[in-house]
Order: structure tokens, then sequence, then C-alpha cells
């Protein structure tokens, strides 16, 4: 005998943890906005000039791959010495923290866009 799960409320199960994720993207993009535009820009690549002073791109899968949440997060907290990353730990809760991170990781790309396409 097989249970069955109607989709309707599989779904219905599913509907808060989805619309947290939402919210907590949503809540990130609005601190990503406030916050981390002015260097990163609003898809996570620094312009020519902030590349110049090693502003990071957010949207490089390579990027994305060598840190954990927790790294971005501390980066985030505590800022990065001799960097332009400054500490946000006193301007944003750890809440606002935990959503930038979460939005930062939607920034990534699993190739560059402008990357020619390998010959076989």
């Amino acid at each position: 005998m097989r249970i069955r799960i109607p989709v309707l409320g599989l779904a219905l199960l599913l509907a808060p943890a989805a619309a947290w994720a939402e919210d907590a993207t949503s809540a990130g993009k609005k601190v990503y906005g406030d916050n981390c535009v002015l260097c990163h820009s609003p898809t996570g690549v620094p312009s020519a000039p902030m590349k110049k002073l090693g502003v990071a791109d957010l949207s490089l899968a390579k990027w994305q791959a060598s840190r954990t949440d927790e790294q971005i997060r501390k980066i985030v907290a505590d800022g990065k010495p001799d960097t332009l990353m400054r500490a946000f730990k006193d301007e944003l809760s750890e809440e606002d923290i935990d959503a930038v991170v979460k939005y930062v990781r939607t920034l990534g790309k699993s190739e560059p866009t402008d990357a020619a396409p390998k010959k076989k």
C-alpha cells in the first residue's frame, strides 16, 4: 500500500519554506542595495576602477566556490584589513548579514558570460 500525498498538499507543506527563502533573498537584496552596490555594483561585478582597487567580483563562480557562507558572513561583519571592505557588524543586524549572504549567493554565475566557447 502506497501513501499518496496530493501535489497540492505537498505544495502547502513546502510553501512556508519557499516563502521564507524568498523573503530572505528580498531582504538581502535591499541590504545589498543599501550597503554594497557602491563597490560591488547591482550585479556583483565591480567597475573597472573598483576592480583595480581590489574589490571582489561576487559574480564569479570561482569566488563563490572558494568561500563558505560563514566566511562571507565574517567578511561582511568584520571587513577585510588593508582593503576597502569595511566592517558592517556595528551597522547591520545578524539577520541582515545572513540575508545579504543569501543574496550574494544569487549573484554567482556558473560560467563567465564573456568567455568564448571552449573548443573540443
